[in-house]
């Protein structure tokens, strides 16, 4: 249970409690949402009775570590009736398959739209570490030279991970385009600029909560392109969404294309992926339905999160936490009650709470997973109490973007204080259990000592993947992208470069180099 509030604590809610006075008394009371609920809670938590995929999604069978054919069946809603119809259709990426690794990114073209960002600025150096061509797309050049030169500074030349002095003002290199995220006729106008040649697209420009209903420019306008696509959306109904409106397209236009990528969501889905394949391998009697999976979150203060990220936090504590129970979904309190969880010998025990996460619906539909829970902490310990706090308002409020990025703003200052004392750890773990069976236990770790380009390597591990061809056309999560066992164990190795902490406990006899690949 949290504990009361000390006089700090209590000084520190005050203050941003009367910051958001402040903006809302800027904002009209109309622009205030008077739903109960955010759109993406509404579909988020519709009742299932099956563990199959949803709509848009491969149909898995009931071992998902075999992918059973290249051939798999899509369930498309006609637009001239109401009735749902089945087709069946091949996406086979038919390029030669190459290991995955990050020589499959040297020389590559790729366009990172929102770059400026503090996700997308990470994404953006550690491409030119790997010797991509990188054009950042945004709406303001202003905003990508501060940016810049906030780059410079952090891969100094006495840097051992620096970016040559000369990648800076070099244009082949290192570019801005200017761009609308949702016009997609605008979007593809660049991508078809002969003199780059794209070769991938990755969208980092959010929040991406409550977007259901707007525009995606960027991954239209990537698919209509032949190009491949990546995005960091933390979404479940956004993402299904894309996944829904475009799956057909992609696969007719021979584009491969991951949703959610990242560390979580993106990291941690593989995690899970690989441990719960362990499991139903040597365990053929249980079914994925009989598993669960835990996942625990830690970030120190925000991670160094930039104003997006702030407004996304914000966004996500509108909507009750989502959890999966014996194949169905349940609603709980967000940031309430805590329990302690171990993430590893250098970061330690941490106090986490539910939280709305993309992965509780996301393994319990692509992988068949019939309890999942998504716990999240932060440190120092106020911060816990200052978002439980938060998640007490009206979620009309909450839910309010332009509202939330108001007081994402005007917090940014008392942040980034708390932040240069706490730091940026980013942790993320998770546990595999059966009430069936007690000896399944299996658990895997990831403890990086920065958020911020914890984010960018693992984004970059996904890009390698699909470079290397090794992800079928279409639209996937992370957990379909990725085949189990070899190729996922390759991608954990090239998004965990930075971590310090890589652990693995596994009774089904899984391994850390079958794990992490190292």
């Amino acid at each position: 249970m949290m504990s009361p509030f000390s006089k700090y604590e209590l000084t520190l809610l005050l203050v941003l409690l009367s910051s958001l006075n402040n903006v809302c008394s800027f904002t009209p009371t109309s622009t205030i949402s008077t739903a109960s609920k955010s759109t993406s809670l509404r579909i988020q938590t519709k009742t299932t009775t099956s563990p199959s995929a949803s709509a848009s999604t491969r149909i898995i069978k009931q071992n998902p570590f075999r992918r059973s054919s290249n051939t798999h069946t899509h369930i498309h809603s006609s637009s001239n009736t109401n009735n749902e119809k089945m087709e069946s259709y091949t996406n086979t990426n038919t390029n030669t398959k190459k290991d995955i690794s990050f020589d499959t990114i040297r020389n590559k073209n790729i366009l990172v739209v929102g770059g400026s960002g503090r996700v997308g600025g990470s994404v953006v150096c550690q491409l030119l570490q790997h010797g991509a061509k990188v054009t950042v797309g945004g709406t303001k050049e202003e905003s990508y030279l501060e940016s810049k030169s906030r780059w410079i500074t952090l891969f100094s030349e006495d840097d051992k991970s620096a970016i040559p002095k000369t990648t800076w003002d070099d244009e082949d290199l290192l570019s801005f385009v200017q761009i609308n995220r949702e016009d997609a006729q605008s979007i593809k106008k660049v991508l078809l600029d002969n003199n780059k040649n794209y070769d991938m697209v990755v969208h980092t420009a959010g929040p991406f909560q409550g977007k259901v209903k707007s525009p995606n420019g960027v991954i239209e306008a990537a698919i209509d392109s032949g190009i491949s696509y990546i995005d960091v959306c933390d979404d479940y109904c956004t993402a299904t969404a894309a996944k829904t409106k475009y799956q057909r397209r992609a696969v007719e236009n021979g584009v491969s294309c991951i949703v959610s990528t990242g560390c979580w969501p993106g990291v941690s889905s593989l995690m899970a992926k690989q441990l719960t394949d362990s499991v139903l391998k040597k365990h053929t009697e249980l079914e994925a339905r009989d598993l669960t999976v835990d996942f625990s979150f830690f970030t120190a203060g925000s991670g160094g999160a930039g104003s997006t990220l702030l407004v996304a936090t914000f966004l996500i504590l509108a909507e009750k936490s989502l959890m999966v129970v014996d194949g169905r979904r349940r609603e709980v309190d967000a940031m309430k009650e805590y329990s302690k969880i171990n993430f590893g010998p250098i970061v330690g025990d941490k106090d986490v709470a539910h939280l709305n996460l993309l992965e509780a619906a996301s393994v319990h539909d692509v992988l068949g997973i019939g309890n999942v829970k998504t716990l999240f902490g932060t440190a120092p310990g106020f911060w816990n109490t200052l978002l439980g706090a938060m998640a007490q308002l009206p979620s009309s409020l909450l839910s309010n973007e332009p509202i939330m990025e108001k007081l994402a703003l005007f917090s940014l200052p008392i942040v980034r204080v708390v932040d240069y004392f706490a730091g940026a750890t980013n942790a993320m773990r998770c546990d595999v259990s059966c009430s069936k069976d007690p000896s399944v236990s299996e658990m895997a770790l990831y403890a990086h000592e920065n958020l911020e380009p914890c984010v960018g390597e693992c984004v970059v591990g996904f890009c390698a993947a699909v470079l290397g061809n090794c992800v079928d056309y279409g639209i996937y999560f992370p957990e379909e992208a990725i085949e189990g066992g070899e190729d996922l164990a390759q991608v954990l190795r090239l998004t965990s470069v930075g971590a310090h902490t890589l652990e693995v406990e596994s009774n089904s006899g899984l391994t850390k180099k079958e794990m992490w690949g190292i």
